[in-house]
């Protein structure tokens, strides 16, 4: 007997016999009609009917995501055939995800009964998904999924929890694919707000306890990044089994941002899958999905929270960035200005650097005050310094310790606090960079930009073995960073200075083949390769500096502050380049 997991669509007409009795033909033909467009939509999405009795069908799908965008589009396309609202056609549709039994050109088992009951449950013009689908949904359609909770189902022995489909709320699709979200400019406040909701325990009862604590802990850790202000978890939790959309807590908690989640058991294993929603657009801007082992729940509790935390951040960052983009100039603020700085922030060319500086120093001249806009510029011109963007690299590093002065009280702001220490430990100030970026993890420990610059304070304290783990620990807060590349060669230098050699080395080349405009890369490979006996790469990627950055010499890099602490390796690297090719002075 042949078996396959199977993604199935069960529909019927909602009162069939009623509007026979009104019009047979006419009814009829319009179902015959229905049938032919179903069958085109079916196909369109890759699946096929195989049962078909009166008025209803079944059709089966290999994806559960393909399965529910053609219930959509099934309702959207035939929620009536009829100009006359007593005689119009209406569907009920339910969908699983389940292990179905193949009998020829048939499906039977439980995954197709279950199908049938969804259906059955669902209002007229109405879709409800079981939660084996739920779990494949996250970031790939637009509509909102709430929750009914588990439902017991004629027949089936166990109970089934329940989703309904909001698809007269969502985005229109085209093609089957979720058009490009629009997020409307909706607030004046500088600060964006987060609430993090209860999650769907997909499991029995008994992990109830677990659930809500995996929300505890979200809340917590979110709570200390202080660049969006968290609603308290007493406040989120009143929605706690209740059917809600997210923009009604939009209204009801003055949150531009929701978390939601659901938690399953399989098992000995845990499955969390989270996601960042757009409270007033129902836009989703980040799902991501974690497993782990039971034994391990209360560390796989806290190793969630933290993950969770670290990816959301930049991910609100990134939605604050797109909002200020859309704003006209005349109305931009330090904030947004700040937020339009924000992907030029990042070391990877001179001009986007300098746009940088110049929209910093106009949030500045808006808000005198405001000390991340100065943390940010010091980093600025400190990494025009450090990449030997400019002609005078002293005269950087000077406007890079002038503007840490200038940044006033920046002791509850971890990213201002991180961006002053980074430029300090730039400007070679060790000691005083500990304490910036010690404070800043001590606010937010899941701030991966810390993490790395952390990282790099070891590389300038020569404790490259501690360098590495800051550097793992900041890419698994953020894998999806703009900053990553950053880690990525602090890995490899550290790598290097412990004889890892050849390990750093395939490191800069990734970096080279992901990142081509990081040109700075080019230097660690040219001296990695020529200390490690390659010639041939080592002089190709001397080349490629010279021609991205044509005023390079040895000198101008030895001279750097932060090899203060490192003169070995100042001068093996020195040594590296020279045999490069790359001129001295």
């Amino acid at each position: 007997m042949d078996r396959k997991l199977a993604a199935i669509l069960s529909a019927d007409v909602v009162g069939y016999s009623r509007l026979t009795a009104l019009d047979e033909e006419g009814t009829i033909r319009a179902l015959d009609l229905c049938r032919n467009r179903i069958a085109e939509l079916v196909r369109e999405h890759g699946g096929r009917i195989f049962g078909s009795a009166g008025d209803g069908f079944v059709a089966e799908f290999s994806s559960a995501v393909q399965a529910v965008r053609c219930s959509v589009e099934i309702q959207r396309g035939l929620l009536s055939v009829s100009e006359d609202p007593e005689r119009r056609l209406e569907f009920r549709i339910g969908v699983n995800l389940g292990d179905v039994i193949v009998s020829r050109d048939d499906l039977l088992g439980d995954g197709v009964n279950i199908a049938a009951r969804l259906q059955e449950i669902a209002a007229p013009s109405g879709i409800c998904i079981s939660g084996s689908v739920r779990e494949h949904l996250d970031g790939k359609v637009p509509f909102t999924l709430t929750s009914l909770g588990e439902r017991s189902l004629k027949n089936i022995p166990r109970p089934i929890f329940v989703f309904r489909v909001e698809w007269q709320q969502g985005t229109p699709v085209e093609g089957g694919i979720a058009s490009a979200p629009s997020f409307a400019v909706r607030r004046d406040k500088d600060q964006p707000s987060i609430a993090v909701m209860p999650f769907d325990n997909l499991s029995g009862q008994g992990d109830e306890y677990f659930v809500d604590g995996v929300v505890e802990e979200i809340t917590a850790a979110l709570s200390r990044v202080r660049d969006f202000f968290v609603i308290a978890r007493q406040s989120a939790f009143t929605y706690k089994g209740r059917f809600v959309d997210v923009r009604e807590v939009g209204r009801e908690l003055g949150v531009n941002y929701v978390v939601e989640g659901t938690v399953r058991r399989g098992g000995d294993r845990l499955r969390i899958s989270v996601q960042l929603i757009d409270a007033e657009t129902r836009a989703q801007f980040w799902a991501d999905r974690y497993e782990g082992a039971i034994e391990d729940i209360f560390e796989f509790q806290d190793l969630i929270a933290a993950q969770v935390a670290g990816a959301i951040h930049p991910a609100i960052r990134d939605a604050e960035i797109a909002l200020a983009r859309r704003k006209p100039p005349t109305s931009l603020r330090a904030y947004d200005l700040i937020m339009r700085a924000f992907p030029n922030l990042w070391g990877r060319r001179k001009d986007t650097n300098n746009q940088a500086i110049e929209l910093l120093q106009q949030a500045i001249a808006v808000d005198p005050g405001y000390g991340r806009a100065h943390a940010l510029l010091a980093w600025c011109h400190a990494s025009n310094a450090s990449y030997l963007w400019t002609e005078q690299p002293e005269r950087e590093l000077e406007r890079a310790r002038a503007a840490v002065e200038a940044v006033g009280s920046i002791s509850d702001d971890p990213t201002a606090l991180t961006a002053a220490g980074a430029a300090l430990s730039i400007c070679g100030d060790q000691k005083r960079a500990t304490t910036f970026i010690e404070k800043a993890l001590a606010l937010d420990p899941n701030n991966a930009w810390a993490c790395a610059r952390l990282g790099w304070l070891a590389i300038y304290k020569d404790e490259a073995s501690q360098a590495r783990e800051h550097f793992q620990r900041g890419m698994a807060l953020s894998p999806r960073d703009p900053f990553v590349f950053n880690m990525r060669l602090g890995m490899a230098f550290s790598l290097a200075m412990e004889g890892c050699l050849s390990q750093a080395i395939a490191i800069a080349h990734e970096v080279i083949n992901t990142y081509p405009d990081v040109t700075w890369s080019y230097r660690h490979l040219a001296a990695w390769s020529a200390m490690n006996g390659d010639l041939e790469t080592a002089r190709w990627a001397a080349q490629k500096l010279l021609a991205a950055e044509p005023g390079f010499t040895i000198d101008r890099y030895r001279a750097l502050p932060w090899f203060r602490n490192i003169p070995q390796w100042q001068h093996q690297m020195a040594e590296g380049l020279r045999k490069a090719g790359l001129p001295e002075r």
